[in-house]
């Protein structure tokens, strides 16, 4: 929370702190067990494909080989999501909504809670079951800001309009 803490003003204070959800670890996960599992059974594998035997171990190279690929890859879309994770922070104050995205360059979005005309939440039965969604923030210029895979968004709802209703 270190860019929050930096950009508060006087006397503002944070309201309700939102993060991402677990979801996004999701494909680095799955390509990471994929490729272990071709690995381990790499032999099998090759056998079931080529029952010939004088070709199977060139398949079970090749088949190991893939599968050592397979979790590279998804070794490397974990560490994404992890520094995505962690880069991302999403905040309402009594003043403003403020989110910022990105580790190595920087992207943010504020806009005082005055300036917020409403706010809506968008999820798929997917997002519904496992408790993730899209927030769309319309601020007073008729711009939308969506925020995706934010987990529980209509707690996110509820305070944006908590707030929105105690300035008013």
């Amino acid at each position: 929370m270190s860019y929050l803490n930096k950009m508060l003003l006087p006397d503002e204070r944070i309201i309700y702190v939102a993060s991402l959800h677990w979801v996004i670890f999701i494909p680095g996960l799955c390509l990471t067990a994929l490729g272990g599992i071709i690995g381990f059974y790499h032999l099998d594998i090759a056998a079931l494909l080529m029952p010939d035997a004088r070709f199977t171990p060139v398949l079970a190279k090749i088949a190991s080989g893939g599968g050592l690929v397979l979790s590279l890859a998804g070794l490397g879309l974990l560490l994404g999501a992890m520094v995505r994770q962690s880069a991302t922070e999403l905040a309402i104050t009594n003043r403003r909504l403020i989110a910022k995205y990105g580790f190595i360059s920087r992207s943010t979005f504020e806009i005082m809670i005055n300036r917020v005309t409403g706010v809506n939440f968008d999820q798929t039965i997917t997002g519904r079951l496992l408790g993730f969604g899209t927030i769309l923030v319309h601020g007073a210029g008729g711009d939308i800001s969506p925020f995706d895979v934010m987990a529980n968004p209509q707690l996110f709802q509820r305070a944006l309009m908590d707030v929105l209703e105690h300035l008013r």
